[in-house]
């Protein structure tokens, strides 16, 4: 009971420093400009978020972090981050480069196609730069503490920057996963064609069908990363979600296994005429007072 109050509490908290903030007029347009660079053998990519900054004080940062089979997408939703912003944080929906056939990225050089571990490098690039402000509209605006919303591969990505630093990288304080690809060489999952192509996008990500335990698409997997000095994480998901079921099962045990802390919830409802319900990004409405209530208790 006391846990539900709490909740409760914190959920009112959040609409009222929303409706708060919005009626201030503080809510902010997004300035596009370069975070930082991706970087490869064949060149340089130059990256872009979009960043939303309340003008005045210091603010926590939340990245954005787009949906898109790891190989298409552009930054955003741009209500995401806008209803980020109105709750009280500085949001950047950021690129990050692409696998093939990347055509959202125009500007990633020729011949860096994108493969794991490019994509989360970059996220990892968007925390250093968010977390220092080192960017002309973020500068002075920031606390030094970053979490990410990410969308089925964008939650991916946050996973795996939640769990542990990358390499030579830093790692995110707080995260929200929505239908997010967790274990890359789960037999079920590989195996999941309703609505979704998972095994083509962890394969293409990844760039190697190897699915042995301790092969190329285990060791590539967000879930294996997380321990008890992970970062909390908000794990969400549809009962029928196009994202296999598996995934959300094999996280969440993991996470109680190793007792990393941990927030989660199965959204049940009735499937579209495709069979699957509604995924990532599409309930964000649904649950974003909960995902901003989180954020603040973490990141405040």
């Amino acid at each position: 009971m006391k846990t539900k109050l709490m909740f409760l509490l914190i959920g009112i908290a959040a609409l009222s420093v929303s409706a708060a903030v919005a009626n201030n007029g503080v809510q902010s347009l997004p300035v596009i400009e370069q975070y930082g660079v991706g970087t490869s053998r064949f060149g340089n990519t130059p990256l872009f978020w979009h960043a939303y900054i309340i003008p005045t004080g210091r603010h926590p940062a939340v990245l954005v972090i787009h949906i898109g089979g790891f190989r298409e997408g552009k930054a955003g939703p741009a209500s995401v981050a806008q209803d980020l912003n109105a709750a009280g944080f500085n949001a950047f929906t950021i690129e990050y480069r692409l696998a093939p056939l990347h055509t959202d990225m125009p500007q990633q050089v020729m011949g860096d196609d994108g493969h794991y571990p490019e994509q989360t490098n970059d996220v990892a690039t968007a925390i250093r730069a968010a977390r220092a402000g080192s960017t002309a509209a973020s500068a002075g605006k920031v606390t030094g503490k970053v979490g990410a919303v990410g969308g089925s591969a964008g939650a991916s990505h946050a996973a795996y920057t939640a769990a542990a630093a990358t390499l030579g990288g830093d790692m995110l304080d707080a995260a929200v996963l929505l239908s997010g690809n967790y274990d890359f060489h789960d037999p079920a999952s590989l195996a999941d064609v309703r609505c979704t192509p998972f095994a083509a996008n962890v394969t293409n990500y990844v760039n190697s069908s190897v699915a042995s335990n301790g092969g190329a698409l285990d060791l590539a997997s967000p879930y294996r990363r997380f321990t008890s000095a992970s970062a909390p994480v908000f794990v969400i998901a549809t009962n029928l979600d196009p994202m296999p079921p598996q995934q959300f099962q094999i996280l969440t045990t993991r996470l109680k296994a190793v007792g990393a802390p941990n927030q989660t919830l199965l959204i049940t409802e009735a499937p579209g005429p495709d069979g699957c319900t509604r995924h990532a990004f599409e309930y964000w409405d649904d649950i974003k007072i909960q995902a901003i209530a989180f954020l603040g208790r973490v990141l405040q």
